[in-house]
């Protein structure tokens, strides 16, 4: 609920009649259930979803990787790409109390080679750094759910990870020849 303003105490320059105004459409909106053929439903995050009474909500747009459906023993997802390539399944069993769902990712230096999608009870480390290669699985968090809600959606868009040099450490002897260096590699998530 936003608080309404009062007059004279307004923190800006706004009239207060006329703040108040849209202070009291937005709070109506947002408390609103729907009439007049439309209906008003909260998604899992809470927001609001306004739609024509006679149409299908379920056919409103997800994002990719976004929870769609949370029950006491499932949890559901929309599809969504990693490298180009889908999960192996789009709705895992779940364990009770807090979960934190994660697509198990494979691959090599050549990319990815399979994605998975995974129910845990603990958050998964970061992606850890290997040397002289590249670390061939590793677990990615996209949403932490409840017994029967979503707690936070952490992916909502395609994923594209590329090996990347994370460090450079000297090495404590070398042969004429040799690179100074052993170098560490890891998974790093772009835009590409």
């Amino acid at each position: 609920m936003i608080e309404e303003l009062t007059k004279g105490e307004a923190p800006s320059l706004l009239d207060t009649d006329k703040a108040n105004e849209l202070i009291r459409a937005i709070n109506s909106i947002i408390n609103s259930r729907g009439a007049n053929g439309i209906r008003v439903d909260a998604d899992q995050n809470g927001q609001l979803l306004i739609y024509p009474a006679d149409s299908n909500p379920a056919l409103r747009s997800y994002h990719p990787f976004e929870v769609t459906e949370v029950t006491e023993d499932n949890v559901t997802i929309n599809a969504g790409l990693v490298n180009g390539m889908l999960p192996d399944k789009l709705n895992i069993s779940k364990g009770t109390g807090t979960r934190y769902i994660c697509l198990q990712i494979t691959g090599d230096q050549d990319g990815i080679s399979s994605v998975e999608l995974k129910d845990e009870d603990s958050p998964p480390d970061g992606i850890p750094w290997q040397e002289n290669g590249v670390n061939t699985s590793f677990k990615y968090l996209i949403a932490i759910v409840g017994d029967k809600n979503l707690i936070s959606q952490i992916v909502s868009t395609n994923l594209f990870f590329k090996v990347s040099v994370v460090a450079e450490i000297p090495k404590t002897s070398v042969n004429v020849g040799d690179y100074p260096n052993d170098i560490y590699f890891s998974w790093e998530q772009t835009n590409e």
